[in-house]
C-alpha cells in the first residue's frame, strides 16, 4: 500500500475511533456538545420536516432561517427523534467525524501536491485534532463541517485541473485527441466535464453556507484565468481595492460612527472595483505592455504607467462619488476618505505587483476559452442560485433566508440585546478576540498572545509576524509563489476580505466564530507552507530514529529530522484531542433519570399540554420538550411575516393572532432592542426559572 493512502487510511480510523467513543457515551453528555441554539433549529425542523409539518419550528410559522444542505442531511438523521431524541444526536457526532476525517484527507491531498509530505501530515492532522478547530467548525452540530469540506474539496479540484496551455506552449486545440493521454498531468487540456464538477462542487458549497457565495463567484474567474499572468495580480487588487474603500471610511469617519456611512462605504467598494480593474487592464498592468499605447507614448514607462492609472481610476471613482454626494444620491461620506482610499490603492497595488514579479504563470489569455467555459460554470452555479431564490419566495415569501434579514436589521438598530456596534479598527478587521470580531480564525488568538508577551499593541505585534511571514516566504519565492496559487491562498484571501467587510462593513449583528471557514483553511495551507520552507534545509539530515531519510512514493529525501518534528507535533495535538474529548464525554451514569434540559421540564411542570411558548431563542427547548411547541420570538427560525411585525413594532398583535399561550424569557432582553416592550401588556408573570420570567400571553 503506498504510504500516503497508508497515511489517509490511518487518519480516518483514528478520527473515527476518537468520535465513536464519544457516540456511545452518556445520553447526558450530548447537551454538552451540542451547546449552541442554533444546531437545534436545524434539529428540530429537520424533525418536523421529515414527520410531515414542513419547514418550521413551532409548526406554525414556515421559516427558512438556514442553509439548505445541511438540513438535507439533517432531516433523515432526525427523522430518528420521534423513537429516541438522543439517538439522532449520537449519529450526529459520528457524521460530524467522518466530515471531519474527509476534510483532513482532502487538505492532506491539496498540501502534498505542491509541498512535502510531512506538511501535508501536519496539516491535516492540525484540522482534525485541533481543539479550536474542533469547537468552532466539528462539535456544535452546525453547517461549518460540511463547508469546510466542500471548500476544501473545491480548491483540490481546482489545483487539479490544468492550464488551457500547458509549459510547453501548445494549446489544447493543438494537441490530437488521441495524444492528450500521453502527456504529463501539468499539460494535459481539462476534461469536459472539469468546469462542470467544479461549478457543482462550488453549488454544494453555497448551499452549505450561503455566504461562500463570494468564494464561488470568485473561484469563477480564478478558474477561468487558471495559468495567466494577470490572476494572482487581478485577484490582490481586488482584496486591496475592497480592503482600502472600507478601511478609508472607517478610519475617517470614526467607529462606530462609520455605520452612519456603510451604505456609502459599499458604494465606494463597488465603484472602486468597476473603474480601477479596467483602467489598470487596459494600462497594461496585468501583461508585460499596455494595450492602449505604443513605445513611444508617454505611459511606455512601466512606473510611470502604474502610477497614472492608479491615480486616475482613484480620481474618477472619488469624482464620481462626490457627484453621488452632490445630487443627495448618497447620504454622506467623509470626503478626506478619497484621498486616503487613493493612497492605500496605490501603495497597496504597487506592493502586489512587486510581490507578483517573476510570476510562474505565464499563459496568455485565450477569451474562446474563458467565455465557453464561463457559460458553463457561471450558468450552473447562477442556475442553481436563482432556483433556490426562487423556491424561497415562492415557499417562503421571500428570496433569502429570513434570519440573514433579521440580523441586519439588528445592525442598523445601532446596538439591541444581540450585540453593539463596532467600536475599534481591530473589531473592523475582524482582529479582536470577542466572538463575531474575530474573523481570521485561531491566528487571531496567536497576534494577541505575542502582542501581550511583548507589551506592544496588536497593531505592532501583526507588523512583526507580517515581517516574519514575509521573510520566510522569499526565502524560497518561487516555491512559494507554486504553492500559493497550486492551493488558491489569493482566493481564500480575497473571498475572505469579501466576506469580512459583508458582515462588518454593513454592521451585520450576531456574526459568530464559526462563520469564517475560508479564512481557517486560508491559514491552515499557510501554515503548511511555512512549516515547508522552514524545514527545508534539515530534508536530508538524519535522526536517530529515521536514520537519513524516509524512502517510499512521495517521500524520497526528506530528512528523518522533519519527520521526528512531525511526529512529535502530530502526537501533541493527537494527544491533548483525546484528552479533552475523554473528559468531555464520561460514560459514568450517574445522571440517568435526570431530565436532559431543566427548562424544559420546567415548562413541562408549568404550563398545560399543548401550549404554545414564545422563546428569544429556545432551540434546544424545542427539541427536547413534549407536548408543547417552542415559537422564535428572535425571528431567525420565524417566518417571513413575524419578522415584517417585529421590525414594524406588531410582534404583540402577531403572537396574539397564532394563539401564544406564554412567553418564557429574560424579562431585560424584552425591554432592550430589538423588543423595545412590544409584550408587556399582553403579559402576566405566572412563574420563574433562574434569570427567566414566564409570562401568561394575553391573560
Amino acid at each position: 500500500m503506498r504510504p500516503s493512502r497508508l497515511f489517509e487510511l490511518s487518519l480516518i480510523s483514528i478520527v473515527m475511533a476518537i468520535y465513536l467513543y464519544a457516540a456511545f457515551s452518556e445520553a447526558h453528555n450530548f447537551v454538552e456538545w451540542f451547546i449552541r441554539d442554533d444546531a437545534y433549529f436545524y434539529f428540530k425542523v429537520a424533525q418536523n420536516i421529515s414527520e410531515g409539518h414542513g419547514s418550521t419550528l413551532d409548526r406554525i410559522n414556515l421559516a427558512n432561517g438556514y442553509h439548505p444542505l445541511w438540513m438535507l442531511v439533517c432531516i433523515p438523521i432526525f427523522s430518528l427523534a420521534r423513537f429516541d431524541l438522543i439517538l439522532p444526536l449520537r449519529i450526529m457526532v459520528v457524521l460530524s467525524g467522518l466530515i471531519s476525517a474527509g476534510t483532513g484527507v482532502l487538505l492532506f491531498r491539496l498540501v502534498k501536491r505542491t509541498l512535502s509530505t510531512p506538511a501535508a501530515v501536519l496539516a491535516a492532522a492540525y484540522w482534525v485534532f485541533d481543539y479550536s478547530i474542533h469547537y468552532n467548525v466539528t462539535m456544535f452540530g452546525l453547517e461549518t463541517g460540511i463547508t469546510a469540506l466542500t471548500m476544501t474539496a473545491l480548491l483540490l479540484a481546482i489545483s487539479k485541473t490544468p492550464s488551457l496551455r500547458g509549459a510547453n506552449g501548445v494549446s489544447e486545440e493543438a494537441i490530437p485527441a488521441q495524444g492528450r493521454g500521453l502527456l504529463p498531468r501539468e499539460e494535459r487540456p481539462p476534461r469536459k466535464d472539469g468546469i462542470a464538477i467544479i461549478a457543482l462542487l462550488a453549488v454544494a458549497m453555497t448551499f452549505s453556507r450561503l455566504d461562500t457565495i463570494f468564494l464561488a463567484l470568485l473561484a469563477g474567474a480564478w478558474i477561468l484565468l487558471r495559468g495567466t499572468a494577470m490572476r494572482t495580480r487581478l485577484f490582490l487588487d481586488v482584496a486591496i481595492i475592497v480592503c482600502a474603500a472600507f478601511v478609508s471610511v472607517a478610519m475617517r469617519a470614526g467607529l462606530p460612527q462609520y455605520f452612519e456611512y456603510a451604505r456609502s462605504a459599499v458604494l465606494f467598494a463597488a465603484l472602486g472595483l468597476a473603474i480601477q480593474i479596467p483602467i489598470f487592464y487596459f494600462a497594461g498592468l496585468y501583461s508585460s505592455r499596455p494595450l492602449i499605447a505604443n513605445r513611444q507614448s508617454l505611459i511606455a514607462n512601466p512606473h510611470l504607467r502604474f502610477f497614472t492609472a492608479s491615480i486616475l481610476g482613484s480620481a474618477l471613482v472619488a469624482s464620481l462619488m462626490i457627484g453621488l454626494l452632490t445630487s443627495g444620491t448618497l447620504s454622506g461620506l467623509p470626503r478626506s476618505a478619497l484621498i486616503v482610499y487613493a493612497g492605500f490603492v496605490l501603495v497597496g497595488t504597487r506592493v502586489a505587483r512587486m510581490v507578483t514579479r517573476a510570476s510562474p504563470e505565464e499563459v496568455p489569455l485565450n477569451w474562446k476559452n474563458i467565455f465557453r467555459e464561463g457559460i458553463q460554470y457561471y450558468g450552473i452555479l447562477g442556475g442553481a442560485v436563482g432556483t433556490y431564490m426562487l423556491f424561497n419566495k415562492w415557499m417562503f415569501g421571500t428570496f433569502m433566508p429570513v434570519s440573514g434579514q433579521v440580523k441586519a436589521w439588528w445592525g442598523s438598530l445601532q446596538g439591541t440585546t444581540y450585540g453593539n456596534p463596532i467600536a475599534s479598527l481591530a473589531g473592523f478587521l475582524g482582529l479582536e478576540r470577542a466572538e463575531g470580531q474575530n474573523a481570521w480564525g485561531p491566528v487571531v488568538n496567536l497576534f494577541h498572545d505575542f502582542a501581550d508577551a511583548l507589551g506592544v499593541n496588536i497593531w505592532i505585534a501583526l507588523g512583526i509576524l507580517f515581517a516574519i511571514v514575509t521573510l520566510i516566504l522569499f526565502s524560497h519565492p518561487q516555491r512559494s509563489k507554486r504553492a500559493a496559487i497550486s492551493m488558491g491562498l489569493p482566493l481564500l484571501f480575497t473571498a475572505s476580505i469579501a466576506q469580512l467587510f459583508y458582515y462588518t462593513g454593513q454592521g451585520y449583528a450576531g456574526a459568530k466564530d464559526w462563520y469564517w471557514v475560508s479564512q481557517m483553511i486560508l491559514f491552515a495551507l499557510l501554515a503548511a507552507l511555512l512549516f515547508d520552507l522552514l524545514t527545508r534545509p534539515l530534508r536530508n539530515s538524519p535522526s536517530p530514529i529515521f536514520g537519513r531519510g524516509v524512502r517510499g512514493e512521495g517521500i524520497r529525501g526528506e530528512g528523518g529530522i522533519i519527520w521526528l518534528i512531525t511526529s512529535i507535533l502530530v502526537l501533541l495535538y493527537l494527544s491533548i484531542f483525546v484528552t479533552v474529548i475523554v473528559r468531555r464525554m464520561p460514560y459514568e451514569t450517574q445522571r440517568a433519570g435526570q431530565p436532559y434540559l431543566d427548562a424544559a421540564s420546567f415548562l413541562e411542570a408549568n404550563t398545560e399540554e399543548g401550549s404554545l411558548i414564545g422563546m428569544t431563542g429556545g432551540g434546544n427547548v424545542a427539541y427536547f420538550i413534549q407536548g408543547r411547541n417552542i415559537v422564535n420570538m428572535d425571528g431567525l427560525i420565524n417566518s417571513h411575516e413575524y419578522f415584517l411585525a417585529l421590525r414594524a413594532g406588531r410582534a404583540d398583535e402577531y403572537l396574539a393572532s397564532i394563539g401564544l399561550d406564554y412567553i418564557f424569557s429574560n424579562p431585560d432582553i424584552l425591554q432592550n432592542a430589538p423588543y423595545n416592550g412590544q409584550f408587556d401588556e399582553w403579559s402576566l408573570k405566572v412563574s420563574e426559572f433562574g434569570k427567566k420570567d414566564l409570562l401568561k400571553y394575553n391573560p
